[in-house]
């Protein structure tokens, strides 16, 4: 099946500028244009679009990206490099899952503590000891 830019931008909720920058850097190879000189897509392009929005949102730039495309068009002598490449993109994604997780139970606490705040009509007693209180910061105002 073919698409347009707009179609395939909508299809898989990125920017038509990201779409034409990944083809202009040469990470969608394959995108065939038509006589009026408008890119047009394949489902393996968005196959491999689907591939660049992965890594590059699991922070790989754009430079790996383009070499990793490359390493895949040169065939199977270099199954290994792409191997070592996935591997080392695998770990640094779950670090960041990790650290995500770990940011969440925070914020899970602070959620829990204003609920309890809420329902029961008590003062917020979680206040970190570096925030000046309201009329010590409102005397900081004015000095200034």
């Amino acid at each position: 099946m073919s698409y347009t830019i707009q179609e395939v931008a909508k299809k898989m909720a990125i920017s038509t500028y990201s779409i034409r920058y990944y083809h202009d850097h040469g990470m969608l190879p394959f995108v065939k244009r038509d006589a009026n000189n408008n890119r047009v897509f394949e489902d393996t392009d968005l196959e491999w679009l689907h591939l660049i929005v992965c890594l590059r949102q699991t922070g790989m730039p754009v430079e790996r990206i383009q070499h990793y495309l490359e390493l895949v068009q040169e065939g199977e002598s270099t199954v290994p490099e792409r191997y070592e490449m996935m591997k080392a993109q695998q770990s640094r994604t779950l670090d960041e899952i990790n650290d995500l997780q770990n940011h969440l139970k925070t914020i899970n606490i602070k959620v829990d503590h204003y609920a309890d705040v809420l329902i029961h009509h008590k003062p917020d007693s979680f206040v970190p000891s570096n925030i000046p209180e309201a009329e010590e910061h409102d005397v900081y105002q004015e000095n200034q």
